[in-house]
């Protein structure tokens, strides 16, 4: 099995009001990541991805290969202007109740409209992601790209975490419409590249954030942040565990000893907080105009303890994993004088990764059948690591 894939080979199904016109011919993008399509967008403007239709991964990677979506021309029209030819093709649309509304035919035109309405029209949009999480575009605006971002229900209490903080290095939030959140230009680039100095300064940026929260957490709850506070949080995992490792006995025992567990972790000082839910660089800017770090995507935030965004340290692949987790311990221990981080994490990370595994759960209950296939692969191996830390496994 070689490396994971930097390429994907692109098919766009062509539809108008959910009729089939045909085909592009594939052609290849340097983009393996199924849900971005911002090369897609770039090379046929006037198209909009609807949603995936089918993908074969690449070495079994869930990425690269043979992918298939469908799309629409943006105008409502089509007169062979795009200068590409279509052929047959010979598969079936469907519906389901559970299709995001960007993923149905007229929706990102709707989508758009309701940004031109508030920004103007000043150029070409861009489409940079669509799955069944989020679509996000990008779109010229006087004061620099303005983004739209397109969520599903369970990520409907973004724009008033904006809101609540506000102040904060976080997102502008322009106008909100429905599943349709406008957010202002936002300085810098998005921090995948981060180094590791980068990365320690956005842990303290997050940190600050959340030492505010614990004294608005009455306020963020009623704008809806999903509760996820430990005795909620072991109730769902329980639910799940019983769903998809009924057998695993590490996973009963900690689930049947999590009261004595909570009990120590309320004694070592630290406090329930605004949860980012996907705490990695990608999910800040950094560079010019961001100041330290500028802290974006908040669809996954909830209420929960203090240290449960260290679980994200535990996915693989994470460089410098063990520095940074002791940096974002100290943190918390000089924001929170006597407490004790470190016994906290060790108590609390099997139930981080309960946490993690109940969050794909949600996923894979509330979106459509076809796009699962992002999210199937992520249930198990959560539930596998809180068994192999219940156990004290390293």
């Amino acid at each position: 099995m070689g490396g994971q894939p930097t390429t994907k080979r692109v098919t766009l199904v062509v539809a108008l009001g959910g009729e089939v016109l045909g085909s592009l011919e594939p052609f290849e993008v340097d983009v393996p990541w199924w849900q971005e399509v911002e090369p897609i967008s770039r090379r046929l403007p006037d198209l909009a991805v609807l949603r995936l239709l089918e993908a074969t991964p690449e070495d079994d990677a869930l990425l690269g290969g043979d992918v298939t979506y469908l799309a629409e021309p943006l105008d409502g029209r089509w007169e062979g202007a795009h200068g590409a030819r279509l052929v047959p093709w010979d598969g079936t649309l469907d519906d389901h109740p559970l299709r995001m509304p960007w993923a149905r035919p007229g929706g990102p035109t709707g989508d758009l409209e309701f940004a031109r309405s508030v920004v103007g029209a000043h150029g070409t949009p861009v489409q940079h992601r669509t799955w069944n999480l989020s679509s996000i575009w990008s779109i010229p605006s006087r004061s620099g790209r303005a983004w739209l971002k397109c969520v599903p229900g369970f990520f409907a209490h973004e724009p008033r975490v904006l809101e609540l903080l506000a102040g904060h290095p976080v997102p502008r939030p322009l106008a909100v419409d429905g599943h349709r959140l406008l957010l202002d230009a936002l300085p810098g680039v998005d921090g995948y590249g981060a180094t590791y100095d980068e990365h320690c300064t956005l842990i303290d940026e997050l940190v600050e954030i959340q030492r505010w929260s614990a004294e608005h957490l009455d306020d963020l709850g009623a704008a809806g942040v999903p509760d996820r506070r430990l005795p909620e949080l072991v109730r769902l995992a329980r639910r799940v565990v019983e769903r998809r490792a009924p057998s695993d006995e590490s996973l009963t025992e900690l689930l049947d000893d999590a009261p004595a567990r909570l009990s120590e972790l309320g004694g070592c000082g630290l406090p329930d907080v605004l949860v980012h839910g996907d705490a990695h660089p990608g999910n800040a800017r950094l560079g010019e105009g961001a100041g330290r770090g500028l802290w974006f995507d908040w669809g996954d935030s909830c209420l929960g303890h203090a240290l449960t965004d260290l679980a994200v340290l535990d996915r693989p692949g994470v460089e410098h994993a063990d520095e940074l987790r002791a940096h974002w311990l100290g943190a918390w221990g000089t924001a929170v004088p006597g407490s004790d981080p470190a016994r906290a994490w060790e108590l609390l990370r099997p139930l981080a990764a309960l946490g993690a595994a109940v969050v794909y759960q949600g996923f894979l209950d509330a979106i459509e059948p076809s796009e699962r296939v992002y999210h199937e692969g992520d249930v198990l191996p959560w539930l596998r690591l809180a068994a192999r830390l219940a156990r004290g496994d390293p």
